[in-house]
């Protein structure tokens, strides 16, 4: 019927059963007698029947095993799927980190250029300053130097202008002791003058 159950007639005799399993090669089962006075039953049943060799439990273990062994491979496959899933869905997740990884290289590689970049451009500066402190410091120098001279040049006026000092107070004495001496020669003059006029009356009486 629809749920799997099955029923068959069968002629008194003794029956081989072998299990056909998919995935699995056939495996006898045992071997069933239907007697005359047989009631009807199930395969186990019959299977499980004591015989003369007694083999039937021995047949229904190893129903059991390949049952519970195909039952196990069944679960074993789906937990096989189930992985693959999870290592496709890893792979994908792998794959875009890889790719974010190759971004962010992209940029640190960028971000290294400019840096150089950068870096030369400090170093250049860095070169100018440089220069420049050195002309400062010749500048500094050279200014040092004019303001050395300039202190000389200000002391030998210094010494000049206290030795034209010196000169024109010695102009000034001795034009004092021309006057003194012109003063005495105008008097000597009156002198003779004087002594002339009388010498003329004199000679008049």
């Amino acid at each position: 019927d629809e749920a799997g159950r099955y029923s068959m007639d069968v002629e008194y005799g003794q029956y081989s059963v072998t299990l056909l399993v998919e995935g699995f090669p056939p495996s006898h089962a045992g071997t069933i007698t239907v007697y005359e006075g047989s009631r009807p039953g199930t395969l186990n049943d019959f299977l499980g029947a004591m015989t003369e060799d007694d083999v039937m439990p021995e047949a229904l273990r190893r129903f059991e095993e390949m049952v519970e062994e195909a039952a196990r491979n069944a679960e074993a496959a789906s937990q096989s799927a189930a992985a693959a899933k999870k290592s496709e869905t890893a792979a994908a997740s792998s794959k875009n980190a890889a790719k974010t990884s190759e971004t962010n290289a992209a940029n640190s590689a960028q971000a290294a250029a400019t840096s150089q970049t950068a870096s030369a451009n400090s170093a250049t500066a860095a070169k100018k300053s440089e220069t420049n402190a050195k002309n400062s410091e010749t500048a500094a120098k050279t200014s040092e130097t004019n303001a050395k001279s300039s202190q000389t040049a200000a002391k030998t006026s210094e010494t000049n202008a206290k030795a034209s000092e010196t000169a024109a107070k010695n102009s000034q004495v001795a034009a004092a002791q021309s006057e003194s001496a012109a003063a005495g020669s105008a008097t000597s003059a009156a002198g003779s003058a004087t002594a002339a006029a009388n010498s003329q009356k004199a000679a008049k009486t």
